[in-house]
């Protein structure tokens, strides 16, 4: 059994090609935890056959029927998608998910709660305040921000909405860039976090698995007062560090996560900058980018000044970061 808390604040994300498969994965998310799931009707390969799916039904659901230009797979016309999202909402869905430019054309049905969301597959467009603010004035539940974070200039407006969201708002970027803000979302008050039940099936660039929240995340503990660490290279995907420092937060009771910062070469600087708006209180550093760590630094060891590299930073009160450099002291030991 993990030993990380449960699953209640991800939405898990089931996105087969066939009805029978799609049956399977929603019948064993609840037997493996899972309470909240996304279905996207847009993988199915065949019409959607809401009978054959609604007897499965056994926890809140979310319809989502995603255009290919939102990172979906529905291949037909958008009059008949949206037929099929009216269909959704009357046939016995709790949410249903609505891209903002669609939303004013669907009404409010009943209990069913909405989304409004927006997605951006390639950027995070300069405007993107202006597309939150318009998605406001539409008539949601929780308002949806996926964006492609391609630089530390996306990573800062993407932390200002969340952080300044007066409505539940969950917003993040996609692609590794990204990955630290889908979950200092929970830090800022998102309401969940998604992740793919099935890790094999590409549903969004970036996005985690449940399994990762059961091996290495614990998302259910994250809050105002959670402390961010993280590992920062590029590549950053196979490091084991968030595994190792995760399991120590939970026995150690420390109100902590530990996450992947891919930031590519020579952006250091940028990047750091722009999740001071977390704060980040630490960073592990490993390749390309110990020679910039101790130039970044405002105080440092000796071993930094010797060597020219650190591997540790910590950002002190007045925030700035002190450097150290473990691998030179432990080689001298």
């Amino acid at each position: 059994m993990s030993p990380f808390p449960g699953l209640d604040r991800v939405l898990a994300v089931i996105g087969r090609t066939r009805h029978k498969m799609v049956a399977i994965e929603l019948e064993e998310a609840v037997k493996r935890g899972n309470s909240f799931l996304e279905v996207r009707l847009d993988f199915l390969a065949k019409a959607v056959d809401f009978k054959r799916m609604l007897p499965h039904k056994k926890c809140p659901w979310v319809a989502t029927l995603r255009r290919p230009q939102d990172g979906g797979r529905w291949p037909g016309k958008e009059d008949d998608r949206q037929a099929v999202l009216r269909q959704a909402i009357v046939s016995g869905f709790d949410w249903v998910d609505l891209e903002t430019d669609i939303a004013d054309k669907i009404r409010r049905f009943g209990a069913v709660k909405r989304i409004i969301s927006y997605h951006n597959m390639t950027e995070t467009p300069a405007n993107l305040d202006e597309i939150y603010e318009k998605m406001l004035e539409q008539d949601g539940d929780v308002y949806k921000i996926a964006v492609m974070a391609n630089t530390a200039a996306d990573i800062e407006r993407i932390l200002k909405i969340q952080k300044s969201a007066p409505k539940p708002t969950v917003a993040f970027g996609m692609g590794e860039i990204g990955i630290p803000t889908r979950y200092t979302s929970l830090k800022f008050g998102a309401p969940w976090i998604y992740a793919a039940f099935n890790k094999e099936r590409g549903i969004a660039p970036g996005l985690p698995s449940v399994d990762d929240f059961k091996t290495t995340y614990p998302v259910r503990s994250i809050n105002a007062e959670t402390e961010i660490f993280g590992v920062i290279g590029d590549p950053v995907g196979h490091s084991y560090s968030p595994v190792l420092h995760n399991h120590m937060y939970l026995r150690t009771k420390t109100n902590a996560i530990y996450l992947p910062f891919r930031v590519p070469v020579g952006t250091l600087p940028e990047m750091v900058k722009a999740f001071e708006a977390v704060p980040v209180s630490g960073y592990s550093v490993t390749i390309p980018h110990k020679q910039a760590a101790a130039e970044l630094a405002g105080e440092s060891e000796a071993f930094v000044k010797l060597s020219g590299a650190a591997n540790t930073l910590v950002r002190r009160p007045n925030g700035t970061f002190f450097a150290a450099n473990t691998d030179y002291s432990a080689a001298v030991e």
